[in-house]
């Protein structure tokens, strides 16, 4: 029976001892090298320039009125007069008129001009859109 503690005893040890080692190793700092194929870069470098490219990219715009082509000139005439330095533009998909304002590439910068805008316009929502790069 006592050979049989002393074999627990020194097992634990062992396993204690292993452990400590371990959590040794965690605390120590080192360097990472990263090592990357040069196909890599150049497949990166030509998906840079092809976005460059690129005259429209995935975006956002805000949409203050969807009706008819009056209603939607009188409201652009009105947004132009309270927001003159946000742009404008009227859409048309048949029947009716769009109004769209704005440009974003962002989802953030959507938002928080939404937020200005809806205290004129509370009928106003952000939509996807392309957007000028």
């Amino acid at each position: 029976m006592r050979k049989l503690t002393h074999i627990k005893s020194l097992c634990f040890l062992i396993i204690a001892f292993v452990c400590s080692l371990n959590l040794a190793a965690q605390t120590e700092e080192g360097t990472i090298k990263v090592q990357s194929n040069q196909n890599i870069k150049k497949l990166i470098a030509k998906k840079k320039a092809y976005n460059k490219n690129q005259l429209y990219t995935k975006g956002y715009k805000i949409q203050l009125f969807y009706g008819s082509e009056q209603g939607a000139i009188s409201l652009k005439e009105k947004f132009n007069s309270v927001f003159p330095d946000i742009p404008s533009e009227l859409k048309f998909k048949s029947p009716d008129w769009k109004v769209w304002v704005g440009s974003y590439k962002t989802k953030l910068e959507a938002a928080r001009a939404l937020v200005e805008i809806k205290e004129g316009f509370p009928g106003a929502i952000r939509v996807n859109a392309k957007v000028r790069n």
